[in-house]
């Protein structure tokens, strides 16, 4: 069974279904990147990172949290990948980014799918 890496299609997912952000990118965030962004990573076979970065604290944690209970919601709906599980492994954490100085929210998520 080959490794699928879950990292693109939820790229696409957010890119395609949701208009909160203007930049949705995968593995690094660019530190010119429009804000708000969002960052998605796989970090090892089971866990994601979700990185949400803005202007402003409060908004990096409530699209940190909502984009968490989303996807909880919503991962039928991914193409390219058949999740079947998916729930938050750490809280939505606030933090600041070192390289831009701009407020930031990361979460871990627990994924499960299927490999093709």
């Amino acid at each position: 069974m080959d490794f699928v890496n879950a990292t693109l299609p939820l790229v696409h997912f957010f890119d395609e279904t949701l208009d909160l952000f203007q930049s949705v990118r995968a593995n690094k965030l660019d530190s010119d990147a429009p804000l708000p962004a969002l960052m998605i990573k796989q970090v090892n076979r089971t866990t994601i990172q979700i990185i949400v970065r803005a202007d402003d604290d409060i908004e990096a944690m409530n699209l940190c949290e909502f984009i968490g209970n989303d996807i909880k919601r919503n991962f039928d709906r991914v193409k390219g990948i058949n999740i079947f599980d998916i729930d938050f492994q750490t809280t939505p954490t606030p933090d600041l980014d070192e390289e831009t100085d701009k407020p930031e929210c990361w979460c871990y998520l627990d994924i499960k799918y299927f490999e093709n």
